[in-house]
């Protein structure tokens, strides 16, 4: 092709560009607003480079640029089942389907293990030199590790080829749980304790672990969550000092986990930042530059799965495992669609894995180094959220560091407000959540839920064994998770329970106005705001007349009514309608917003509520449901 795409057509200058764009408000900022202090703009040039390579080579420092090039990520399943023989039986299912690496969920929301017997009759039949085991055992991620390292050696591993990861990260477990089994500072001696013996004895494993998912899940931003994660490694490094590691060989035993949402670019450029940022602090930690990395993984966001429309979840899902792999994780573990509404099923694990397959394979992406580099977005958009990380960093340092900013509640007040800004994006749609806040489904969804039976908790038996870390008991206010669909879940929860309980199906009619043409946008519109309540909508359909719909607002004993009037109706007709509708017996009239005269003429006719973009869901729709006898509970 030697031909411009731009042949043809006349040069335009940025100045016109930006002129059109604005149509002339001088207001109007070219930019969209990601998050707090990270923003992406409307339009790049080469103007907006900020260097002529600003990210450097693949598999060099500062690594913004990942370690794999040309190799695929790992695909990490992780597995929650409680009955040891179902697990095992997964476990071989999963790996014989592509995973290449498996996480143990231990404890009362996973895998009752407490025994090597039972650890053996989980990972019967697994590689254990082939197929990284991961734990996941909170707190007691000391004794879980020498439950794995003792059947490393009952099988005959030898010390180099034994793949693990620890997995123990005690501020973590203490941000979500609250409690240790004894002081931070001996939690974090037993860390700096584990990751020493662990580069000593078993060179391909890996001791600790730093998992953002409980701040994510709190409220944290990409910033907050950088700044977080970089806090925490330096809290494990110095640890890891005071026992006599060096900081190259304590990097190696420390494993990054980021919180992956469905903002594709965000979350990409969130990937290639941490690398930087840590490449940053191994620097200035005299570490050499071909060592300046620790691995850093992906797992699909808690935050953006529902309960509700569960089918969704793929879709946020396969985008954020696209942002991963996209920005270099070197491994990532995707949730299942249906963890929310019980056990996960066969489709829910196998879609999980094959979603990475695909995206590996068919679409070659595992062969692919680094696909937003050079983009002049990309770019500033990862130099963005490095600087906004860095910056959080160093007001968790300026506290005294990750554990002090706990100790003292900033990262819990910090977040909580973060959180609250995120409900109210989500309750006012300025951020959108398919299925949820848009576009809801409602009746069956076709799922089966599988009822998850687990042992009645009674203390943690790992705490029991050889290698936990126990003192005097240490506690503080956990984080408080909240998962974006929660208040939504709330509403259609309390609409569903009213009808089960024998009450009537919350319905409103939408009497809509003029030819179907005419007044489609407008009553697709009130369908996906009243079902995100789950009440159901029932459209009139182009009706001859105002008589007509009152006709079938009486005939159908319909109380509320959302007036769904198409732009070429005129103020008289839409006054008239609203007055019809109020004799036939409407007790609450809503009118869906269209042109400023159809909406004043509404007004004074007597409809009791315009509705429009902008306005707050939750409270809009609690009320609705109030009057239609449903309660919505706190």
């Amino acid at each position: 092709m030697t031909e411009s795409l731009a042949d043809g057509f006349e040069p335009v200058s940025f100045e016109q560009w930006s002129d059109a764009a604005t149509r002339g408000d001088e207001n109007l900022a070219l930019m969209t607003l990601l998050e707090n202090g990270v923003e992406a703009k409307w339009l790049y040039t080469p103007e907006d480079a900020i260097a002529a390579d600003p990210a450097g080579l693949p598999g060099r420092a500062p690594f913004t640029r990942g370690t794999r090039a040309g190799r695929h990520w790992q695909i990490r399943q992780e597995q929650t089942q409680p009955d040891l023989i179902k697990a095992n039986k997964e476990i071989l299912e999963d790996l014989n389907g592509g995973v290449t690496e498996i996480t143990l969920r231990i404890g009362d929301e996973g895998i009752p293990i407490s025994n090597l017997d039972q650890l053996s009759e989980v990972l019967d039949g697994v590689y254990l030199d082939l197929a990284r085991v991961a734990l996941e055992a909170g707190s007691s991620a000391p004794a879980a590790a020498v439950l794995l390292t003792r059947l490393w050696r009952e099988n005959g591993i030898s010390p180099d080829a034994a793949l693990g990861s620890f997995r123990y990260d005690p501020l973590g477990a203490l941000a979500r749980t609250g409690t240790l089994p004894s002081s931070p500072e001996q939690a974090l001696e037993a860390a700096a304790s584990l990751a020493a013996d662990t580069a000593r004895d078993w060179p391909k494993a890996r001791a600790l672990a730093v998992d953002t998912g409980i701040y994510v899940e709190a409220g944290a931003t990409a910033g907050w969550e950088l700044g977080i994660a970089i806090a925490t490694g330096v809290e494990y490094l110095r640890a890891a000092a005071a026992a006599g590691l060096e900081p190259a060989d304590a990097a190696a035993q420390i494993e990054f986990t980021l919180a992956v949402g469905p903002d594709q670019f965000l979350e990409m450029g969130k990937f290639r930042a941490i690398r930087r940022l840590w490449a940053r602090v191994l620097e200035e930690s005299g570490v050499p530059e071909a060592d300046r990395h620790s691995p850093t993984y992906g797992k699909t966001s808690a935050r953006m799965i529902t309960q509700v429309d569960p089918w969704v979840n793929m879709l946020r899902a396969t985008t954020a495992a696209f942002a991963a792999g996209t920005g270099g994780a070197d491994g990532v573990t995707v949730t299942p669609f249906d963890q929310m509404i019980g056990q996960p099923g066969d489709l829910g694990r196998r879609i999980a894995r094959n979603t990475q397959i695909i995206l590996q394979d068919e679409s070659s992406l595992g062969r692919i180094a680094d696909p937003l580099a050079g983009s002049w977005y990309g770019e500033e958009l990862t130099d963005e959220l490095a600087r906004a990380g860095w910056d959080r960093f160093r007001e968790i340092e300026r506290e005294g560091g990750a554990l002090a900013a706990l100790r003292s509640g900033l990262i819990a007040t910090t977040l909580a407000g973060l959180a609250d800004e995120r409900e109210d994006d989500l309750n006012h749609r300025r951020r959108v959540m398919t299925g949820i806040n848009e576009f809801p489904l409602l009746g069956d969804d076709g799922t089966d839920p599988q009822p998850v039976e687990r042992p009645t908790p009674s203390g943690n038996p790992l705490d029991q064994l050889e290698g936990a870390v126990i003192g005097d008991t240490f506690s503080l206010p956990a984080l408080n998770p909240r998962h974006d669909s929660t208040p939504f879940e709330k509403m259609r929860r309390a609409a569903s329970d009213h009808e089960k309980s024998g009450g009537d199906r919350p319905q409103i009619y939408l009497a809509c106005m003029g030819s179907i043409a005419s007044h489609v946008n407008y009553a697709n519109w009130a369908k996906s705001f009243f079902e995100v309540a789950g009440v159901e909508t029932v459209p009139s359909g182009a009706l001859e007349s105002n008589e007509a719909q009152a006709k079938t607002l009486r005939d159908g004993g319909f109380e509320l009514v959302a007036v769904c009037a198409g732009r070429n109706q005129t103020p008289e007709d839409v006054a008239d309608l609203v007055k019809k509708l109020r004799e036939a017996g409407a007790k609450y009239i809503y009118m869906v917003n269209s042109t400023p005269e159809l909406n004043e003429a509404a007004t004074k006719a007597g409809a009791d509520e315009l509705v429009r973009n902008g306005v707050n869901l939750s409270q809009v729709l609690t009320a609705t449901l109030g009057r239609l006898g449903v309660e919505v509970k706190p």
